[in-house]
């Protein structure tokens, strides 16, 4: 089947939707807030409990979202809850909804909520991670950013101010090789005066586990 046949290439009309954020926050803290951003096909309560951070006492407010998009998974029990933050195939040129779109609707979502002027740290693991430096050029006060399993494309990270940034990487990745995504890490670190590190972790695989908390909790902070 030729190209001309691929729905990139099919009229296309935009229309506005409902965006809603289900999200949990914890009460205020001096230090400032974590927004913890769930990876693809996941939701922010699966990455809280997976983290160890659900029903902890924290010194720093916990704001996790889920993404706008249902994408759930079908299971033999039925339906299992799960979003996705935008949607945008690179390689086939498609992008129907940028991650742009979705940071502005996140920023509207800290406004609502009073944590404009807040310190912050933004929390990513893969789809969210990716996100992150997206939101970063969009809100207020932001004190670094901290990626699990996701990639770091310059040209977003050009457009932030400098700021902290941390990579977490587990050697074992199946989904995002480690090499590239450390290349990419250093090449944004560099390039555009962020100040940070990259971590590799032996025997992590493309996941959230309570073994990296202690960096996390660590890292969040130095930065705020």
């Amino acid at each position: 089947m030729s190209d001309k046949f691929a729905t990139k290439s099919w009229p296309l009309k935009r229309y506005d939707f409902p965006m809603p954020f289900r999200y949990h926050l914890t009460e205020p803290q001096p230090l400032g807030v974590v927004i913890c951003l769930h990876g693809y096909q996941d939701h922010a309560l699966s990455m809280l409990r997976r983290l160890g951070w659900w029903e902890q006492t924290l010194p720093f407010q916990i704001l996790a979202i889920n993404g706008p998009f249902p994408v759930p998974l079908w299971t033999a029990d039925g339906f299992r809850e799960a979003y996705s933050w935008y949607f945008r195939d690179t390689t086939r040129e498609l992008d129907f909804i940028p991650p742009t779109t979705t940071a502005e609707r996140v920023k509207l979502l800290l406004d609502d909520l009073g944590l404009s002027a807040t310190p912050k740290v933004l929390f990513g693991f893969s789809m969210g991670g990716f996100l992150s430096p997206y939101l970063a050029t969009q809100v207020n006060n932001v004190k670094g950013l901290i990626g699990l399993g996701c990639g770091y494309p310059a040209d977003i990270y050009a457009q932030c101010r400098p700021l902290h940034m941390f990579g977490i990487h587990g050697e074992l990745d199946e989904r995002i090789a480690i090499g590239p995504a450390r290349s990419d890490f250093a090449a944004a670190l560099s390039s555009h005066k962020h100040h940070g590190q990259f971590f590799t972790i032996p025997g992590l695989t493309h996941r959230v586990e309570e073994s990296i908390e202690p960096l996390v909790r660590k890292l969040v902070l130095q930065c705020l």
